[in-house]
């Protein structure tokens, strides 16, 4: 069930009808009020979450910078080398990654936060600002038109006629703050549409994020000849690793033989020399 319709008409009139549909908007308003706030909140964390996300891959391609790999012998095969500069390929990879993920987190403020904000402090603050005047002066007209009520007939007539435009004075002022607010109301109600969505405030805050990940996907399309090339390395020296292993471990075996008979035969001969 969507709000009931605030006519400028219904401000003249002030009927208790005006004043409940009138209440429904504030609630409305209010309601949406504490959801900005809430999705400011939301949005301050998802940034800072997003910024420490940063921080701690940065500092993971800075390790794997760092990083040296040392290989047995002072010739290296293509393969090793190309596998021993991997980690630095990596980590430029991450690095240009987060390149892009920090301009998004650097432009989420402006994007997400500060017209969220100033939708909020500008348009429902004036909102807020307007009932105050409404309320104002509708306690100061009834106060001033049960006074002019109560005034007595045996009053003289230049009194009363100066009573009656003062009156008309005051009326007018309370009409005017009336209209005031509800026109208020019925912008905000309309602004509140599209001052969301509009490229402004999350349209682009999505926007940011959708080419971050574009970039990543491009990152990884243009990565692609390259992780396959290490992964043919990587094939390589896996199969030679296993060639060697086996060579190591035969060897192995052989030179344990080999002591293992040494010992066996010079154990009689030290018993019988004791």
């Amino acid at each position: 069930m969507g709000l009931p319709t605030l006519e400028f008409s219904d401000s003249f009139l002030d009927s208790p009808e005006f004043r409940e549909r009138l209440q429904c908007h504030e609630v409305e308003l209010e309601r949406t009020n504490r959801f900005i706030k809430d999705l400011i909140k939301d949005g301050n964390m998802l940034i800072s979450a997003l910024r420490a996300l940063s921080l701690a891959v940065q500092r993971f391609s800075q390790s794997l910078q760092e990083f040296q790999f040392e290989c047995i012998g002072d010739a290296e095969t293509d393969d090793e080398m190309n596998i021993a500069q991997s980690l630095k390929e990596f980590s430029q990879l991450l690095s240009t990654v987060e390149e892009e993920r920090k301009r998004l987190i650097q432009n989420a403020d402006d994007v997400l936060i500060s017209p969220l904000e100033r939708f909020r402090k500008e348009q429902i603050g004036a909102v807020k600002e307007g009932k105050k005047q409404f309320d104002k002066e509708t306690e100061r007209y009834y106060s001033v038109l049960e006074k002019h009520l109560s005034l007595s007939s045996k009053k003289k007539e230049s009194q009363l006629n100066e009573a009656d435009s003062q009156m008309s004075k005051d009326r007018q002022i309370f009409y005017d703050a009336s209209l005031q607010y509800v026109f208020k109301i019925q912008e905000v109600q309309e602004r509140k549409k599209f001052e969301f969505v509009e490229p402004v405030s999350l349209l682009a805050f999505l926007q940011g994020l959708f080419t971050f990940y574009h970039e990543g996907y491009e990152l990884a399309s243009e990565f692609d000849p390259y992780k396959q090339q290490l992964q043919f390395n990587l094939q390589n020296v896996s199969q030679k690793t296993t060639i060697c292993l086996i060579i190591i471990k035969h060897s192995r075996c052989k030179i344990s033989l080999h002591f293992r008979r040494g010992t066996t035969l010079k154990a009689p001969v030290q018993r019988w020399r004791g």
